[in-house]
């Protein structure tokens, strides 16, 4: 069975996936860096050149590839739950776990994010608060929610994702 992990945008799942691997015998995996490497070209690029719906098209592609996956934590991009087959392809071999952050945490990271996050790059505060609030009913479609708090390392997440995993079985 395979970790999913969603969230919004600098939420941590690419930090979390790569301390789950490190800590188990899970293969990370992240859908950002699957799409960049078949596209040959960064997410950034992705969205100027051919839009969101092109983007949103090979995510799914991807996704579906993805979930094929055996034994991965995989890292999903903040807008994968948008589409509802992506979700339920993921489910069908994966445990969704959502990191839940407050905005504050995102408000936090926006900085570094704006970097390689094309929603981010030009985006008001108060857009990415309301892209972030419309999404939360998406991220709420998962099987265990955790809460992103400030202080705390991806490790520590992935101790807690892991230990729920074992108590699973």
């Amino acid at each position: 069975m395979n970790i999913v992990l969603t969230g919004f945008m600098a939420s941590g799942k690419t930090a979390v996936s790569k301390a789950i691997a490190e800590l188990s015998s899970y293969t990370a995996a992240d859908t950002d860096d699957m799409i960049t490497e078949k596209m040959q070209m960064s997410i950034n690029e992705i969205f100027d050149n051919y839009g969101e719906d092109y983007f949103r098209k090979t995510e799914q592609e991807i996704v579906l590839r993805a979930a094929q996956l055996e034994n991965a934590v995989i890292a999903t991009g903040g807008g994968v739950v948008l589409r509802s087959e992506n979700i339920a392809n993921l489910r069908k071999t994966g445990v969704i776990f959502n990191l839940s952050p407050d905005f504050s945490v995102i408000e936090d990271r926006l900085e570094e994010a704006r970097k390689t996050r094309p929603l981010l790059k030009q985006d008001s505060i108060e857009n990415i608060k309301k892209r972030f609030n419309d999404r939360k009913p998406f991220y709420a479609d998962c099987d265990y929610t955790i809460n992103v708090t400030k202080g705390r390392t991806p490790r520590s997440y992935a101790e807690e994702i892991l230990s729920i995993m074992e108590d699973r079985q």
